[in-house]
């Protein structure tokens, strides 16, 4: 079988730096085909997230492929950014160079569309930030629900897990609501009209604050693999250790991207519930808020299958250990 082709739409971030070197490494290895990242405005700035994922590239040694930017913002309100979050420049302490790489002229929900369209049926995308450029793919081409093969998406939060942005919304969903919801939307309305359409997969800080980074791991990543993109890795990962610390998590690191970047690579290993999800973008005290009817309240064609556990030995741990290996596989060891 030929290796399926991913889509990855992030906004780097910290914890997406590791999806892309974990997805770089699946993609040498020959289980996927990563044929595209799209760069969507979230952490930081647009210009920064761009920059960002073509060093990152850099650093894995990932081949030439399409690096779009997609959406500088959310839909309808003002970006917010996190410095406090992910550093001033989106790397936490890491220094990243200058790249080289050039950046596809299209725009980024245009690589969504032709991504899609180049691989009907096959396609897997993963959204790892905000849902604004994939919002804008799907106003250009709404038949983009039944041309991929699947979609996962790192947001929200379920089954009454608390919010990481306010009481009830995880901050993917909490800096563009409304884009979020077009997502659902979308593909309600294709579900409804076609329910082979494969219903995406929400990956959640119910499941996804389970995925924690520690600084043994860290160690660990250098000892096994001295090269650049493990020191660099290890230095965007120490600033965000310390704002872990800084909130009262401790010293460590919820490194949701890599997680779900898994998740959507390993879907038997998923234990996930269907669900019909709407996102609220009015309410005073609810805006941002993932609203699943798991029991047909609303009489709607269910829209999403929620995550909720990994068919694991050693459940995220073991995860995370898998993603620090495939990374090391990218460079050996030290010299």
């Amino acid at each position: 079988m030929s290796p399926t082709p991913v889509l990855l739409d992030c906004d780097p971030g910290i914890d997406d730096a590791l999806a892309i070197a974990y997805l770089v490494a699946e993609h040498r290895a020959g289980r996927i085909d990563l044929t595209g990242v799209v760069c969507t405005a979230g952490n930081v700035g647009l210009e920064d997230t761009v920059g960002n994922a073509c060093a990152w590239l850099d650093l894995a040694g990932s081949a030439e492929l399409p690096v779009a930017a997609g959406a500088p913002g959310p839909i309808v309100v003002p970006h917010v950014l996190t410095p406090e979050t992910h550093g001033p420049r989106g790397a936490g302490f890491a220094e990243l160079t200058t790249t080289t790489r050039a950046v596809d002229p299209r725009d980024g929900a245009r690589l969504w569309v032709d991504a899609a369209r180049a691989h009907p049926g096959e396609l897997l995308g993963i959204v790892t930030g905000p849902s604004s450029t994939l919002a804008h793919a799907l106003a250009l081409d709404p038949a983009l629900p039944r041309l991929l093969g699947g979609l996962v998406v790192m947001g929200g939060t379920f089954r009454g897990h608390p919010g990481n942005t306010t009481p009830v919304s995880e901050w993917n969903v909490d800096v563009d609501p409304e884009a979020a919801d077009r997502v659902c939307r979308a593909w309600e309305d294709a579900r409804a009209a076609d329910p082979a359409v494969p219903a995406p997969l929400w990956c959640g800080l119910n499941l996804t604050e389970r995925a924690v980074w520690t600084p043994e791991r860290s160690r660990c990543l250098l000892e096994t693999s001295g090269s650049p993109l493990a020191r660099q890795l290890t230095e965007a990962l120490r600033f965000y250790f310390g704002f872990h610390d800084s909130v009262g998590e401790g010293y460590l690191a919820q490194v949701h991207d890599p997680f779900v970047a898994w998740m959507a690579l390993h879907p038997q290993a998923v234990v996930a519930e269907v669900a019909h999800v709407r996102v609220e973008c009015v309410g005073e005290h609810t805006r941002g808020m993932t609203v699943a009817d798991v029991r047909g309240h609303r009489g709607r064609v269910d829209n999403a299958r929620i995550a909720t556990d990994v068919l694991v030995p050693g459940g995220p741990d073991a995860v995370l250990d898998e993603i620090c290996a495939a990374i090391v596989s990218l460079a050996g060891r030290p010299d």
